[in-house]
């Protein structure tokens, strides 16, 4: 992905995109972190957390993995940054409930924004959005202290991703135009790709890279959660079937429903997810 007014235009669009979702984004917000916490484990394990360390979550959104890392490295203090203003406001609610006093949230961009350097970085499903992926991570090195750690979470392949992948499928007799390669515009399965990710931290100068896939089941209600979620929330789907004729989307709900049937699991409807977590450190040796 090339620099330039390209660039400038796609974080224009990712910022609008979590500007809008950030009132879906809190509504199932139960929902969504009870996925999204299942790597949290793994993050924290690779960054070697101890008291009083300074940590980046960086493309926090509503403010994790922030507020779990918090009590793991308090005296230390833990910054979200986040280029969507809405989902830092429910950031700080969620901290405020917390009594989280060792966080704060500033919103900006990582590419631009002046920051301190940090013991440990960490970003949960959000590098997937970044206009260049080498050039951020590049630049989240030069935030790291020596010897700093850094650990990133990313969806792994569509496939191995059934909530992403019904929703695409189901979604895509109805566009207007083909779908982009998800690789080529900012979105989940942008790195999904196996041992993708690993190379791009090494050619970003980070070393002793390791990568863990981790199962993380997404978890509904019901199909009529899963359509809620996947298509009442402001969105590109909201966007869809907001467009769509009354038979249209009659026809796409039915189509939904026989591809979520074989996901029911007693009461609940899991759908099979899988992520990576890719780890690294900044070398001793490094110049500032």
């Amino acid at each position: 992905m090339q620099k330039g007014h390209v660039g400038s235009r796609w974080t224009s669009q990712v910022r609008r995109d979590w500007t809008k979702t950030a009132i879906g984004w809190e509504r199932f917000e139960a929902t969504l972190l009870y996925t999204l916490t299942a790597v949290d484990p793994f993050l924290i394990r690779a960054l070697a957390l101890e008291p009083g360390q300074r940590v980046l979550d960086f493309a926090c959104g509503s403010g994790e993995p922030t507020l779990a890392i918090a009590p793991l490295v308090a005296p230390g203090r833990v910054l979200g940054l986040d280029l969507s203003a809405p989902m830092l406001r429910v950031a700080r609610r969620r901290a405020r409930l917390r009594g989280a006093r060792n966080v704060a949230f500033r919103h900006g961009d990582i590419s631009r924004i002046r920051l301190p350097r940090f013991d440990r970085i960490v970003s949960r499903f959000g590098l997937m959005f970044v206009e260049d992926v080498l050039a951020t991570l590049r630049r989240l090195r030069s935030l790291l202290r020596p010897r700093g750690r850094i650990a990133l979470a990313v969806w792994g392949p569509l496939d191995r991703n059934m909530s992403f992948r019904i929703r695409a499928d189901v979604s895509r007799q109805f566009l207007a135009e083909p779908p982009p390669n998800p690789e080529s515009v900012p979105g989940p399965m942008r790195l999904g790709r196996p041992g993708w990710l690993p190379q791009l931290m090494r050619d970003a100068g980070f070393t002793g890279i390791r990568t863990e896939g981790v199962l993380m089941p997404f978890t509904y209600r019901d199909e009529e959660d899963y359509f809620a979620v996947s298509f009442t929330s402001p969105g590109p789907s909201q966007a869809l079937y907001d467009s769509l004729t009354n038979k249209q989307r009659r026809l796409l709900r039915t189509r939904l429903w026989q591809r979520l049937r074989p996901y029911r699991n007693g009461a609940l409807l899991r759908l099979p997810g899988f992520a990576w977590v890719v780890s690294g450190r900044r070398r001793a040796s490094d110049a500032p």
